[in-house]
């Protein structure tokens, strides 16, 4: 078979796939979407220099957040934009995991659930932080949701990117009164409250879809169960700077689940991955036939209109005035307007060259093609 990247595999087997399985919207228009990626679907884009010379013709992308093959530009500006607040102090790495059987909840309330996780840890993190014991102040937090494991298994939970310290009432930096600053088990309880509430509170009010072969007495015995329970609130140890953290969230902010190296081999039943485990940190490998890796492809997709990440406190767009008062009482300075990475610097990142070959200035003009232009001129391009 072709190259195995997400885009062959899904034109490969998405058609039979969905006959055979009843899909969500969402998830059939973002196969189509990944599906036409730099493809003559999608139409093009010629590009010239200043002085009007053409350098080339482009396929357009598809832009889709879970798609692998557009990505690498907008996960970058996404890192750069995050690196730009970063306040000047340690930061935590915190991940808040549901169970495992809270997910025939998630897939049939999908948008609530997602929302409902989101709500849960931040109210949680803003409540302990306002707490004298603790911290009584605003510190910078960065949520991201993943909804897999690293075999790419149905597994949601919550990055938490935080500052060791926060600007309290006064206009203060003030530093946690725990090396932790947060007790993990104290999270765990709350964060697992709230989450539950949540869920009962929208089945009180007929908000939740029912999963099939269930009942609403038998979910609220589940969430009552579920209450005496430890959840996964897993703590890192305290890093110097939060940098490398928002490294590995911009990674996944853009792209998707998995990305097209991974994926070692696209035969005509079976499809080999790769991928490195949590426990063993080794580098291990999945052979999976067409169907299972279908359904964990398909179950990562982004759900449209919805966030995957959200800046909280310090971090937030509106607080950007408390944020520089943080900056300066850290020694840093104030953030204004912040300058991201453009298509020209990213390209001589990659070691193409971004200028024109006829005269040396730089490309900077992208043209829609004309629709008379035949799918021939471009695939004779030179460029790409």
């Amino acid at each position: 078979m072709s190259e195995a990247t997400v885009q062959t595999f899904l034109k490969a087997s998405f058609t039979h796939y969905q006959q055979t399985h009843a899909l969500p919207l969402y998830q059939v228009k973002a196969a189509e979407q990944l599906m036409r990626c730099r493809t003559q679907a999608l139409g093009g884009h010629s590009v010239y220099c200043e002085d009007g010379h053409l350098n080339g013709v482009w396929y357009n992308s598809c832009r889709h957040r879970s798609c692998p093959q557009c990505s690498a530009l907008k996960s970058e500006q996404w890192q750069q934009r995050t690196e730009a607040l970063l306040l000047n102090s340690k930061h935590h790495h915190w991940v808040f995991t549901l169970p495992h059987d809270l997910h025939s909840i998630w897939w049939f309330n999908r948008a609530f659930c997602q929302q409902l996780l989101f709500t849960s840890v931040r109210e949680t993190l803003q409540q302990l932080s306002r707490e004298p014991r603790y911290l009584a102040a605003t510190p910078g937090v960065i949520l991201a949701l993943h909804t897999w494991a690293r075999n790419q298994t149905f597994h949601p939970h919550i990055h938490c990117v935080i500052s060791h310290g926060g600007l309290d009432s006064t206009g203060k930096w003030r530093i946690p009164k725990r090396k932790s600053y947060l007790p993990a088990k104290v999270m765990m309880m709350i964060f697992r409250g709230k989450y539950l509430a949540g869920i009962k509170k929208a089945l009180a009010a007929d908000e939740l879809v029912i999963p099939t072969n269930e009942r609403e007495q038998r979910l609220l015995n589940l969430c009552n169960k579920l209450g005496r329970q430890d959840w996964v609130v897993y703590c890192a140890k305290p890093y110097e700077h939060g940098h490398g953290v928002a490294k590995y969230l911009a990674r996944y902010i853009r792209g998707g689940a998995i990305k097209n190296s991974q994926l070692l081999h696209l035969g005509d039943a079976h499809i080999k991955v790769r991928y490195k485990s949590h426990q063993t940190q080794q580098t291990e490998y999945l052979q999976l036939t067409h169907a299972q890796f279908m359904q964990r492809l398909l179950s990562h997709m982004a759900l449209p209109k919805k966030p995957h990440y959200q800046m909280v406190g310090l971090y937030h767009g509106k607080c950007r005035e408390k944020l520089n008062q943080a900056r300066e009482a850290l020694g840093q300075l104030a953030v204004n307007e912040i300058k991201v990475l453009d298509w020209q610097s990213f390209v001589k990142r990659q070691g193409a060259v971004a200028c024109c070959k006829q005269c040396g200035k730089t490309l900077n003009q992208l043209r829609p093609i004309e629709k008379e232009m035949s799918i021939a001129v471009i695939e004779s391009s030179t460029v790409q």
